[in-house]
């Protein structure tokens, strides 16, 4: 094996690191510009939810913003008190799921048609969010760029050994470096950590449950608990033995208690970003390494200006990025037939005209376990057949 031979499995987790940095930087960016979130918290946070996660499962874990509170969040410029407040008790509630037991107990409800359906409504909103992400009016050559990413991005995943997301986040780096010289503004700004009281305030810890928790649950033990553990198990087989329900929701659940506390970013282990990853070259728990490691150093070292790195990720290359995870998690629905495929479709269609997935979760309940319940299951959809627990 020649030296490049070599160089693959680190060059495939290196491309897999920053494959899903169009879902973190925007929502990152905006809770940071609108809602006044603390910048090296945020990166402080994720980078180290990355690192652990990746230590505690053995397999490549994604790390990603709660997408449904975020929207909200952000819609209503909410203060970061609420936010925080809100990881605060997403995260109580994951930890107690999964020390009772409750979470494997819940996680049966969750077929593998109603998975898939979760993930296709996913994917769908994450082109759609994709199609939204460039600020009006958008110049063409943006959109062309954003295709060759997309088209690039889909031919190397087919490849498999190509890190084409590490070649195509660098090169938009350089061109924006080449084009304006004096965009980063990096200056070491030293992350002094302090907890939020105000995020424990009774009125708070209500609103905070009322307003984004409430609609983002069903999601965050969805997409990011079960949906999650589904996915590892399919591209890693035995290698995700540590990946459990229980095991994910407590990852989740101490992060945002932790980061909550400190008045930090809510985060999730999204599929999406999973797709993403493994997509792009992601083979072992070292991309967490490879992402975590710098989003740390970037928070500890250098605060609000390590965003001014990267915000030399062009739009066009976040744009591509966030289409190529959007159809590739859309893409998992294909190995389904007949009335499964149809309940994922539904579902699907469901959480795209809706923006909520928690509806979808409704109708796809209702299409798998309704028949069942009534006796009428055969012919349409096994309730029992559901991912790995």
């Amino acid at each position: 094996m020649g030296r490049l031979g070599r160089l693959a499995p680190f060059l495939g987790d290196a491309s897999g690191a920053v494959a899903d940095l169009g879902v973190l930087v925007p929502i990152a960016t905006a809770l940071i510009l609108t809602n006044g979130l603390d910048a090296g918290t945020v990166l402080v946070g994720a980078g180290a939810l990355y690192i652990a996660a990746g230590l505690y499962l053995r397999v490549p874990v994604p790390v990603q913003p709660i997408k449904a509170a975020a929207a909200i969040a952000i819609a209503r410029d909410l203060p970061p008190a609420t936010i925080a407040a809100a990881g605060v008790v997403l995260g109580l509630i994951l930890l107690g799921l999964s020390a009772t037991g409750a979470a494997r107990w819940l996680a049966r409800v969750f077929t593998t048609p109603i998975v898939r359906g979760l993930q296709l409504g996913v994917g769908l909103l994450l082109i759609a969010s994709a199609l939204r992400l460039p600020q009006r009016p958008v110049p063409t050559t943006t959109w062309t760029v954003a295709a060759v990413c997309l088209v690039l991005l889909v031919v190397a995943a087919r490849r498999r050994n190509w890190p084409m997301a590490l070649a195509i986040v660098a090169g938009g780096i350089a061109w924006s470096l080449a084009t304006s010289p004096h965009a980063i503004a990096l200056r070491p700004e030293l992350w002094r950590p302090s907890i939020l009281g105000d995020a424990f305030r009774p009125a708070v810890l209500w609103s905070a449950f009322t307003v984004l928790v409430i609609p983002q649950i069903p999601l965050t033990f969805g997409n990011a608990v079960v949906a999650l553990t589904d996915l590892e198990h399919r591209f890693f087989g035995a290698r995700a033995r540590r990946v459990t329900p229980a095991r994910v929701g407590l990852s989740c659940g101490l992060a945002n208690v932790v980061a909550g506390s400190l008045g930090g970013m809510p985060m999730c282990h999204g599929s999406g970003g999973l797709s993403a990853h493994y997509r792009a070259g992601a083979r072992s728990y070292r991309m967490n390494l490879l992402i975590g490691v710098p989003l740390l150093i970037l928070g500890l070292g250098f605060g609000a200006t390590a965003f001014s790195l990267l915000a030399l990720i062009p739009v066009a290359v976040l744009v591509g990025l966030l289409a190529f995870t959007g159809v590739m998690h859309a893409l998992l629905v294909l190995d389904l037939r007949r009335y499964e495929l149809g309940v994922a479709v539904a579902m699907g269609v469901v959480g795209l005209w809706t923006s909520n997935l928690a509806i979808a979760l409704a109708v796809g309940v209702g299409l798998v376990w309704l028949p069942s319940l009534l006796g009428r299951s055969r012919g349409h959809v096994d309730a029992s057949r559901r991912p790995v627990q």
